[in-house]
């Protein structure tokens, strides 16, 4: 550590330093994200941290095997997905155990990256998840910004990036806390139906009031 320096563990550099950023599906949060990485910000993306704390190997994937069988292991040793969807999308108590299991798994790999980059040293930088208030850990962070659109939006969003129908887009959607609800519960609220160089020009400013 360099002369002047001082450290803090990962739950402090989170809370004094952290910003999250969250949303409901379609909403924009990826968009957010890849502006502020453009503005020289680190973003943890946690969906990534989901697939990294699975891979072949982990003790997190080794967790999921025991808790529901090989059913959910491909042929190369990776974790199915889409059978693991089914199964948790099906029954509650199986969504409960896979939640168990992987919450904390991706809060360790989130604390890791936060010492590992040492992140939080007078610098704010970003956590980009859907599930901040439906875990209650909105107290974690130095504030929770929510991107907002309109259901129509996240509906033709939905449609063009996963060619799914407009009602399955509906029962994605309203399987979700609605986006209004997390906007409502969040510091900021990020409207991003506006042009990119307008939503540009509000994250700047936001970013902007979080200076000393």
């Amino acid at each position: 550590m360099a002369k002047g320096e001082t450290s803090q563990n990962p739950s402090d550099s989170i809370k004094n330093y952290c910003i999250a950023i969250t949303g409901g599906v379609a909403t924009g949060k990826s968009l957010v994200a890849s502006i502020l990485r453009n503005l020289g910000y680190t973003v943890i993306d946690a969906d990534q941290l989901a697939r990294d704390v699975v891979q072949p190997g982990t003790e997190t994937l080794v967790k999921i095997t025991k808790a529901f069988g090989e059913i959910v292991i491909d042929h190369e040793g990776r974790l199915d997905r889409s059978k693991m969807r089914d199964i948790v999308m099906r029954d509650e108590k199986s969504r409960e155990t896979l939640e168990a299991i992987m919450h904390p798994a991706i809060q360790k790999a989130f604390e890791s990256i936060v010492s590992s980059k040492r992140l939080g040293l007078g610098k704010i930088f970003f956590y980009e998840a859907s599930l901040i208030f439906e875990l209650g850990r909105e107290h974690l962070f130095r504030e929770c910004w929510a991107t907002h659109c309109s259901e129509e939006t996240q509906i033709q969003r939905l449609q063009k990036r996963s060619h799914l129908s407009r009602q399955q887009c509906l029962d994605v959607i309203r399987a979700q806390m609605p986006a209004s609800l997390k906007a409502a519960k969040a510091q900021q609220r990020i409207e991003t139906e506006t042009g990119l160089i307008e939503l540009e020009e509000n994250i700047k400013n936001l970013v902007k009031a979080q200076m000393p």
